[in-house]
């Protein structure tokens, strides 16, 4: 019976896989603050002018996308760089991100999609301080979205967290320890992207 089932679940891959479709482009966006709390999301985007002032960094990459008969996966590799306020405390991180979505069309033109994060962790800055460690280069982190699909060109809001936390011990001027700060992203993201 086990012989049998895994037959079958071979023969649908190599089906599956035999029609798969690919593509790759380039893609780039937003990142705006996140408060964490899906509750305060119209709060955050209530006007133009709010949705600008959380406007947090930015992010460039390229992407390939596997099409399969239901769904499709696709990995991204993109630089990321943003900024962050803590109390009046301005962190600013740069990191290279490694996100790979498993999507599923829900209409021709718009598809829904999750999948882990893994990124590597650039030293960060922050103003007016010395860093003296950092928890980790790399870390992991989950991210969902929505999908619109317009011949060549995507739209995509995702909503991306840090699963594990990543502190920084921070140093004042004469080098005393002054705190800890968590720095793993909270963000939704706004992005565009071609396929060539």
């Amino acid at each position: 019976m086990k012989k049998n089932l895994l037959v079958l679940a071979f023969f649908v891959f190599l089906t599956q896989s035999s029609f798969a479709q690919f593509s790759y482009g380039a893609k780039a966006g937003l990142n705006f603050s996140a408060s964490g709390n899906i509750k305060e999301l119209m709060t955050d985007f209530s006007s133009v002018e709010t949705a600008k002032g959380n406007v947090s960094g930015f992010f460039v990459g390229f992407y390939t996308e596997i099409e399969l008969l239901f769904f499709y996966l696709r990995p991204e590799l993109q630089f990321n760089k943003y900024e962050t306020t803590f109390d009046n405390l301005e962190v600013g991180q740069s990191r290279l991100e490694l996100p790979v979505s498993v999507g599923f069309k829900i209409l021709p033109v718009l598809s829904v999609f999750a999948g882990p994060t893994l990124r590597y962790n650039f030293s960060p800055t922050v103003m007016n301080y010395s860093i003296d460690t950092i928890e980790s280069d790399t870390t992991l982190g989950i991210h969902f979205g929505v999908r619109g699909h317009l011949g060549p060109l995507g739209l995509d809001v995702r909503y991306d967290r840090g699963l594990n936390s990543n502190e920084v011990q921070l140093l004042d001027n004469q080098n005393v320890n002054f705190g800890k700060v968590d720095i793993r992203p909270n963000v939704w993201s706004l992005g565009l992207s071609y396929a060539f």
